[in-house]
């Protein structure tokens, strides 16, 4: 080979190297743009779920609430049924006072 024929065989590597390199990083750069979109619509999920978690935490302590409820009605059942017994006791004619009405007894001095 002369000399000349080698420059051209080195010129022809050089520009196929070029070549392929161009290729190679026309590659990674869509590559790239796809996993900064995945990772774009990963944050998007990721945040949504966050969302979700968020606004659905507090519905495991649903049945607490409805156990407490259950208590606090029987409680207010009770108050009730006290009050009535009590609104009973004040009202009814038996229950008078020694003087023949509902008014209290005065002692006079």
């Amino acid at each position: 080979m002369d000399n000349e024929s080698t420059t051209r065989w080195w010129i022809f590597s050089l520009g196929l190297g070029a070549v392929v390199i161009g290729v190679v990083a026309a590659l990674l750069l869509r590559i790239i743009r796809a996993a900064v979109s995945i990772d774009g619509y990963a944050s998007d999920i990721w945040d949504a779920g966050q969302k979700i978690a968020g606004n659905t935490a507090s519905i495991w302590m649903l049945g607490d609430t409805n156990s407490v409820a259950g208590q606090i009605l029987a409680t207010a059942q009770s108050i009730d049924g006290h009050a009535a017994a009590i609104d009973q006791a004040l009202t009814s004619p038996a229950q008078a006072e020694p003087n023949g009405s509902n008014q209290p007894v005065t002692q006079s001095t």
